[in-house]
């Protein structure tokens, strides 16, 4: 059959590791609609498995044990041909659990969703600090008043999209859940009048308006709302009547309902990587958990949409995280988008026992938040909101607070553990509350975590963390890399072998660029989204192609010594397809690091060797940029291949407010770019050392 570049890698891949029994088996579908059969047998051995689908995926419905197999995929009389792979030792098993079985051990009693009453006690007695935060909280939103409706869509002088969807969380996500919260674990009459206020004001807007999270409408309002009023119904369902009622489920179902609509439209199952999409069904789910024993929404609709909610997550999901706990679009999405499924998962565990959260990404995303999530560090590479943390008023709470949270007290390791607690307590929750007072957490009986390393390596979502004092970060140099299999999709950019340099919590090599105003302006487009903005290369002037799957990285090697420091090695050929090859080495000690390029091209071309700061280097006589970065230092001399002349400019390539209106502009941290050269020629040695 003929490949395709789709938004889909097959699993189990010719000769990969499987750490889930049974594993999904997925593909990736030919056009038109076609009958695909999945065999599996032991290899050289026993079929254990013959099965069909219109999907792009078959799960079995049985265990298999660990061991060596084979699958093949036929369509149409075509056959793809067998395939290798290994069922792990130590495999977690996952036997899924059927919608009706889950949806049959939903208990008739209030509230369930994010816990039960006779969980409140415990919950107070182990999260008192994030008790007193939600106190504050609380007294926040009972000082402000209601929300107003949004009218951006008629009225030209309304709060326009981007900013009031950004004002419409803190009356959403944060006062009304915090409020509804408040009212159960606390017994505040008055925060939970507040949350209902909220509540009603909320669904008498009309759902198929600008709060819609489907077309012609932009998404994030309605996203906000599928997300939260679920949770806040289940909690302040005492305090509503009869009519009241009436109105939330009907609101509940008409977000759910658009949910549904959205996955079909976009095939989801066979289209995983729209980045927004991926949250809707946990939300989808959480109204048909919530509305059980409702008298105004169908049972069987609710179990349908459970149904879906399920297949997706115990099947193909999640597509930008991988088993090795990264996730592709970087640590500013990594962040929030491992968040917004948890209530979903864990009211299903506590339900009925199946439990998600064991397969093998979960349990292991907690050592990608240690590498690249920290929140003391100045910013975190790599792709969109790079420059972000929890603080920022630009995306408030969006790289979140604590994204350890239930990940840490399941999982581990340790650090994640210590990291979790120093979280724990913020001045005010700003995003993030429906995971704060969950149940304790119970571990995995196959535990995959493993230790904190000071190499973090997550080669299939394309990333390597060096970390030279990785329980100290104000004494710490990291390295962090990206080479990933994922290209330039969704939030990540044509970024393959660019690298930052980290020093006691201070960026001093950093990616470049910003949204602007908002994701999808020219200077996001043009300047952020491309190769210039980052510590890569140019040939003849061109970088790596944007918004593309074929322009791919991979890390070939890798190595830690606690003697001899970090080697790491990536083959970045094709993302650059002018070049014959091209591989990129770093080598990082206390003391150094150092880059060196190995390029090959059929005809002469000239490199374009890029740098970016957050502070301004100084050209030294002897050809040293030294950069000096909040009492931070490092010395970037070029050892072997690059031009003598060096240039430093503090202007982006596109403007940050360029296109943008003057009342929507907006003012970030400057931003330094060096740019070395080469002479033409066909290969290219370059070797650059920098000195801390």
């Amino acid at each position: 059959m003929e490949k395709n570049i789709h938004q889909l890698f097959p699993f189990p891949e010719n000769g990969g590791l499987v750490e889930e029994t049974p594993p999904t088996f997925c593909f990736v579908k030919e056009e038109g609609k076609r009958t695909y059969t999945v065999l599996v047998r032991k290899k050289q051995g026993d079929f254990v498995l013959k099965k069909s689908t219109e999907q792009n995926y078959i799960i079995p419905e049985k265990i298999l044990p660990p061991g060596e197999y084979q699958w093949n995929l036929i369509c149409d009389q075509e056959e793809r041909g067998w395939w290798d792979f290994k069922i792990s030792e130590h495999a977690v098993h996952f036997l899924r659990m059927s919608a009706q079985e889950v949806f049959d051990c939903v208990p008739n009693v209030r509230p369930r969703h994010l816990f039960f009453r006779e969980d409140l006690e415990e919950i107070r007695k182990i999260r008192k600090r994030e008790l007193e935060t939600l106190k504050r909280n609380i007294d926040l939103a009972c000082s402000r008043p209601l929300p107003t409706a949004p009218m951006f869509h008629w009225d030209e002088d309304a709060l326009p999209y981007r900013e009031y969807f950004g004002r419409y969380r803190d009356y959403c996500d944060r006062d009304m859940v915090a409020c509804a919260l408040g009212y159960v674990l606390l017994g505040d009459e008055a925060a939970g009048e507040k949350a209902k206020e909220l509540f009603l004001t909320i669904c008498d807007w009309n759902p198929l308006g600008p709060c819609s999270l489907i077309y012609p409408w932009n998404d994030e309002i309605g996203l906000s709302n599928a997300r939260c009023l679920p949770v806040v119904y289940d909690l302040i369902r005492d305090k509503l009547t009869q009519q009241q009622i009436y109105l939330a489920e009907k609101t509940i179902e008409a977000y759910a309902l658009q949910c549904e609509t959205r996955l079909e439209k976009l095939d989801f199952t066979a289209n995983p990587g729209d980045s927004h999409a991926g949250r809707i069904p946990a939300y989808m789910g959480d109204a048909a958990l919530v509305l059980k024993g409702s008298s105004y929404v169908e049972e069987q609709v609710l179990k349908r949409w459970l149904k879906k909610a399920l297949d997706i997550y115990g099947g193909i999901f999640p597509f930008f995280g991988t088993s090795d706990g990264g996730w592709a679009e970087g640590a500013f999405y990594s962040t929030s988008y491992t968040k917004w499924y948890l209530p979903f998962f864990l009211a299903v565990e506590r339900f009925s026992g199946f439990r998600l959260l064991d397969r093998p990404f979960y349990q292991r995303v907690s050592q990608f938040f240690l590498h690249f999530c920290l929140p003391d560090r100045e910013n975190h590479p790599f792709g969109d909101g790079y420059w972000c943390n929890s603080e920022d008023p630009e995306w408030p709470g969006f790289f979140a607070q604590n994204p350890f949270r239930v990940y840490a007290e399941r999982f581990g390791p340790l650090l994640a553990e210590e990291w979790n607690e120093k979280m724990a307590e913020p001045e005010i929750f700003k995003l993030h509350l429906l995971d704060v007072f969950l149940p304790k957490q119970t571990p995995p009986q196959m535990h995959l975590t493993g230790k904190a390393s000071p190499m973090g390596v997550f080669q299939k979502a394309g990333f390597i963390s060096c970390q030279t004092n990785m329980e100290d970060q104000e004494n710490n140099t990291a390295l962090l890399i990206r080479a990933s299999q994922f290209g330039s999709i969704s939030h990540e950019h044509a970024d393959q072998g660019s690298f930052a340099l980290i020093r006691n919590n201070k960026t001093l090599i950093s990616p470049s660029g910003y949204f602007g105003r908002a994701f999808g302006t020219n200077h996001h487009k043009f300047w952020t989204r491309t190769t210039k903005a980052h510590n890569c290369i140019l040939v003849d002037g061109i970088g790596q192609a944007v918004g593309s799957r074929e322009a791919v990285g991979r890390f070939v090697d890798w190595h830690y010594d606690e003697n001899s420091g970090f080697l790491v090695e990536a083959d970045l050929s094709l993302a650059y397809p002018m070049l014959t090859s091209y591989h990129r080495f770093f080598s990082l000690t206390e003391s150094r690091l150092v880059v060196e390029d190995r390029i090959e091209a059929e005809e002469p071309c000239e490199i374009s060797w890029l740098l970016h700061a957050l502070s301004a280097p100084v050209l030294q006589k002897d050809g040293i940029l030294q950069l000096n970065h909040c009492g931070e230092c490092v010395d970037i001399v070029p050892i072997k291949g690059l031009c003598s002349n060096v240039t430093v400019t503090d202007q982006f390539g596109v403007q940050l407010n360029d296109g943008v209106e003057k009342p929507y502009q907006v003012t970030m941290p400057q931003q330094y770019h060096s740019t070395y050269h080469t002479e033409k020629q066909k290969s290219h040695h370059i070797i650059v050392e920098m000195r801390f």
